[in-house]
């Protein structure tokens, strides 16, 4: 395979992701309404703590770390956009 086919590989799987992403940031809307209506916080360190373990004990040992770098920017865009929802300024993070 060239460059540009396996260009266009990336390409098609990014579109993947992304469309996927969309999917995700849809239930992300549906969470904060059931949280909303439930008084559950936003943040939930427990449940993320686990996510995080999780996908990256699914990771071959080269790439732990970039899975969890990954799935905590994703669940740092599903917070924001959770807060944003609320329409509460997000936390300060550190």
């Amino acid at each position: 395979m060239d460059l540009n086919e396996l260009r266009l590989q990336i390409d098609d799987i990014d579109s993947q992701i992304l469309a996927l992403f969309l999917r995700r940031m849809e239930v992300v809307e549906q969470v904060v309404d059931y949280k909303q209506k439930n008084n559950l916080p936003v943040f939930h360190p427990e449940r993320e703590a686990a996510i995080l373990e999780k996908m990256a004990s699914r990771a071959p040992a080269h790439l732990k770390e970039g899975t969890r770098e990954l799935y905590a920017t994703l669940m740092k865009v599903s917070k924001d956009r959770q807060y944003q929802l609320l329409g509460m300024e997000p936390p300060k993070e550190g």
